[in-house]
């Protein structure tokens, strides 16, 4: 009985005591004349019988609002039972994707439940695993101790970290650790086991694997010649090699605010805004030049590089810091600078000697020394001309950021005069405002460090969207301060658009060597397909050409028969391999009949066992119609040759058995074999092009059969897959969409 059934019974049995508690109340009221059949009743009697059913009146609407309590709980249990239903699915999920094994066994050991990694470690199903002694599955030597060891969980004890030798099934065994609970019942009696199975010998192998990686690369780290920190996303100092303190020369306590300083993260600048672009992700490094001034540093000169690391869900942000000493290569280069000035100091001297140890002689009036305003101004027509020959962009700019000179060639790039460029900012020349506070930034951090900054950055000039490598260079005044600042450009498009080209035409190359080997292959199943029938066809000939006058007329009728068979399978293997084609150029059209496939499988397999009777049997199994819409030519096409290759492939005299099932608006065909099965590696390759399996190699043919089954179940929407099982035979399935015909209204 249900809660609203109740609840019914409930309601109408009050309703009746309330009529009848209406009709006694009424009868008591009636005159003495009309209740003659009352007189022998008393009085207390009938108020008795009032105050009975008011009692019992009122018993019923207790109960009724008792089911309506009831029916609430009920309620709320109903929607505890579908939570703990999923919790329960959840824990079952978790239970089967587990990555070490888990068996729930009774208490004598026999296997309950398995999930994929114990199933996968012991080289059993998880369904086949049910039922088995988990004693089987350990090592010879071992089960003695197994055995006691279960005698202890039985007693309600727990194991963990137990090792045992596990043999797999048809595998080498390996040592596994066990950790073992038992269940209990109220009562404190083990009814179960729970077990969790963990493979040692990979666990140990990617211990020492990462143990070794990471102390040999701690070990570079550490004996490299370049410092190298990590920092947070604030720069603060989290780790270190110890070349970083040599280099800084610090203690390990001032070494973390000393790079701080150092690196100018600690107030507002260009390179505290670089870091911070760095850490918003607008960029992926910099680098620096910088002197170092400290009295215990060996470094006068370094050059930083700071890089983001490219952190993961559960990391955080960080970047890595690299300090290289390039204290000798600035002490090169300012020793050259040197000897020039000092050769440039000489050569000035040995001219004033020569001019003084000359004989003093009378000497034509020298010219009047030319105009330096003049001379200045040829000198820069004569520069300008150089640059403005190159197709390279030379630009500067004032520290305002003020263009002072553009070079022709840079001019025209945005359609423009030399003169109408002086003056102008990035701004005036349309470029965008994030590589403007980009450029803005380099240029800055140019005139305040002297360092040269080079990048890549993208333009639209009057002929389109280009790629550029730029190079920013401080160019210093009398003073030796950075007044501007030279900008060249050079153009990378060809350059990509070479890469890009390159990059066509080795993908081109790789498609054609793949069409090449397609090919290949196709010319080589052709010739394996036609080779037996048109030997067959060769040999009967020969025969029937040299034995003119046969014994009997049956004989010459049996070979032309061959004959005729032979030529058939030619054209069939012709029409397979013009479907192929059409298939592939998708050029095939489907066109869509209602039809019932068990009537058409039927007709089929007769089609088949009366051309070739000397094949096992084909029996059919499945329902008496199977109506739906699909393309009849082609579904023909897919189970003639989806049986003939089950004739192929299947044990000699084993007999064929199609299955029909029909679902949900799917078909289903399956066809099941007692063979010996076929291995994992060789399922995921069956139904690929021109693959043969390995127990069928003397088998005529080379898969096309398959091939071709494969190939129209994908262009119907459908999969096809193979179940194997070693010594349990084969199965290959095949599931198209079936849409049911519309039905027209009457």
């Amino acid at each position: 009985m249900t809660a609203e059934t109740f609840d019914q019974q409930i309601t109408l049995s009050l309703r009746r005591v309330e009529t009848l508690w209406q009709q006694a109340h009424e009868s008591l009221k009636l005159p003495v004349q009309e209740s003659s059949g009352t007189e022998d009743v008393p009085n207390q009697q009938q108020h008795l019988l009032l105050e009975s059913l008011t009692e019992l009146s009122h018993s019923l609407q207790e109960l009724q609002f008792a089911a309506g309590e009831l029916r609430q709980q009920n309620d709320k249990l109903v929607q505890s039972q579908i939570a703990l239903e999923a919790e329960r699915q959840r824990y079952r999920e978790l239970f089967e994707f587990a990555p070490d094994g888990y068996l729930v066994t009774n208490p004598d050991a026999i296997i309950v439940e398995a999930n994929q990694a114990a199933a996968h470690s012991l080289n059993f199903s998880p369904e086949r695993l049910v039922g088995k002694s988990f004693a089987v599955f350990v090592a010879t030597q071992e089960r003695r101790d197994f055995y006691y060891k279960l005698s202890q969980l039985k007693q309600g004890e727990s194991i963990n970290n137990w090792p045992v030798q596990i043999q797999p099934r048809g595998d080498t065994s390996f040592l596994a650790s066990l950790t073992v609970a038992p269940v209990q019942n109220p009562s404190g009696q083990v009814i179960g086991l729970r077990w969790r199975l963990q493979d040692l010998t990979i666990a140990r192998y990617k211990d020492s694997m990462q143990s070794h990686v990471h102390s040999r690369f701690g070990s570079i780290v550490n004996r490299t010649v370049i410092g190298l920190g990590l920092l947070d996303h604030q720069g603060n100092l989290i780790e270190y090699n110890p070349k970083l303190q040599a280099m800084l020369g610090c203690p390990a306590e001032e070494l973390a605010p000393t790079l701080m300083r150092w690196m100018n993260l600690d107030k507002p600048g260009m390179e505290s805004a670089m870091f911070r672009q760095l850490i918003a992700g607008e960029r992926h490094s910099y680098q620096l030049e910088k002197p170092f001034h400290h009295p215990d540093s060996p470094i006068e000169w370094g050059r930083l590089t700071v890089a983001l690391v490219q952190e993961t869900s559960d990391e955080p942000i960080s970047v890595i810091c690299i300090l290289e000493d390039i204290s000798q290569q600035k002490r090169l280069k300012a020793e050259q600078q040197k000897a020039i000035r000092r050769q440039q100091a000489i050569q000035q001297q040995q001219a004033v000697k020569q001019q003084a140890s000359q004989p003093e002689k009378t000497s034509p009036v020298p010219p009047p020394p030319a105009n330096p305003d003049t001379s200045v101004e040829q000198l820069g027509q004569l520069l300008n001309t150089i640059l403005s020959n190159s197709s390279d962009f030379f630009l500067v700019c004032d520290r305002t950021g003020r263009y002072v000179y553009v070079n022709q060639a840079a001019a025209q790039a945005w359609g423009l005069s030399q003169k109408d460029c002086i003056g102008k900012t990035w701004h005036d020349l349309k470029v965008s405002t994030e590589q403007m506070k980009q450029l803005d930034i380099q240029r800055d951090i140019v005139l305040t460090t002297g360092q040269s900054i080079s990048d890549e950055i993208t333009l639209t000039t009057v002929e389109g969207v280009k790629d550029y490598e730029y190079t920013m260079t401080r160019l210093d005044n009398l003073e030796g301060n950075g007044g501007a600042v030279v900008i060249t450009f050079k153009d990378l498009s060809e350059q990509k658009q070479a890469r890009v080209a390159a990059s066509e035409a080795m993908a081109k190359e790789a498609e054609y060597r793949a069409l090449k080997s397609h090919v290949d292959r196709l010319a080589s199943v052709i010739t394996q397909e036609l080779r037996h029938p048109l030997n067959t066809i060769f040999s009967h000939a020969k025969y029937l050409e040299t034995n003119p006058d046969s014994d009997t007329e049956n004989n010459t009728l049996y070979y032309l028969q061959r004959i005729q068979g032979n030529a058939q399978r030619i054209n069939q293997i012709l029409n397979d391999l013009l479907l192929i084609k059409k298939i592939e150029a998708k050029q095939l059209r489907l066109n869509l009949t209602e039809l019932d496939l068990t009537p058409l499988c039927q007709e089929l397999i007769t089609q088949l066992q009366e051309r070739t009777p000397s094949k096992p049997q084909i029996s059919f199994v499945g329902s008496e119609s199977c109506y739906g819409v699909g393309d009849e030519r082609l579904l023909r096409r897919m189970l003639t040759n989806f049986l003939i290759s089950a004739w192929r492939y299947a044990p000699e005299d084993s007999p064929i058995k199609l299955e029909l099932v029909c679902q949900d608006e799917k078909v289903v065909f399956r066809i099941p074999d007692f063979g010996s099965g076929m291995p994992e590696s060789e399922q995921n390759v069956l139904f690929n092009a021109f693959y043969l399996d390995s127990p069928v190699e003397a088998v005529a043919g080379s898969g096309l059969g398959l091939m071709l089954v494969k190939y129209c179940v994908d262009v119907q929407g459908g999969a096809i897959a193979v179940e194997s099982q070693a010594e349990a035979g084969s199965t290959v399935t095949i599931t198209l969409p079936l849409p049911q015909p519309r039905q027209d209204n009457p």
